[in-house]
């Protein structure tokens, strides 16, 4: 007995296919790779999280003295502000008019306003600014290398302003009554290592701003 055959014709070729081969294996499809993302090790998480406390050690105190020197800065705009506020308002008004200062405690909130009826008290219709304990009204006792600033400001003589009630007039022509030379001096006697400002009215009521430096020289000007 023959064995039958199958023929199969391709573009003029034959070729003959036995019935007892064996048939084809099916090839097993590969294994696709997980998309399912690893973990972290535990030694891993712990050199991340010293690496993390390292640099918050190194940032945080440059961070803290940045914030600090912000407030003594912007603490002595304010007070300059408040100033040149209540001298425009005396050159347009055309009549003196006094800017105030109160503070109950030493290092405690300090108030200034510009006080145009002349009562000595705050009105709601009065502009005003509020110092914070962190950077408010000290004396000039309280503050290292006070008697270097008339040097650096080019004046003989200074006269501080009282922290807890003070005042400073302004003419009709913006100039500072009686004449002289006068300053509030603004930090916190409890944080000296934070350092000081100063806020310098001319007798013509031109304001500055000075910054303690501690080195050489003592005092710059700010504006």
């Amino acid at each position: 007995m023959f064995e039958p055959r199958t023929a199969l014709s391709v573009t003029g070729y034959r070729f003959r296919l036995s019935p007892a081969a064996a048939p084809l294996r099916r090839q097993q499809p590969l294994a696709r790779p997980s998309t399912h993302p690893r973990g972290f090790s535990t030694l891993e998480l712990v050199v991340a999280m010293a690496i993390i406390l390292a640099i918050s050690a190194i940032a945080i105190p440059t961070i803290t003295q940045s914030v600090r020197t912000y407030q003594l800065t912007d603490a002595a705009t304010q007070v300059a502000g408040i100033l040149k506020f209540t001298r425009f308002e005396a050159i347009r008004r055309n009549t003196p008019i006094s800017s105030v200062n109160s503070q109950p405690v030493a290092n405690a909130q300090a108030t200034l306003w510009s006080d145009n009826n002349g009562d000595g008290v705050t009105d709601p219709t009065e502009k005003q600014v509020v110092l914070s304990s962190n950077a408010t009204l000290v004396p000039p006792a309280a503050v290292p290398g006070a008697a270097a600033l008339a040097t650096a400001a080019g004046v003989d003589t200074l006269t501080p302003v009282n922290p807890s009630a003070g005042t400073i007039k302004f003419d009709q022509r913006g100039a500072a009554t009686p004449a002289a030379v006068y300053v509030f001096y603004i930090g916190n006697t409890a944080t000296p290592e934070n350092g000081f400002r100063a806020v310098v009215v001319l007798p013509s009521g031109s304001v500055q701003v000075w910054t303690y430096t501690g080195g050489a020289p003592l005092w710059q000007q700010l504006s």
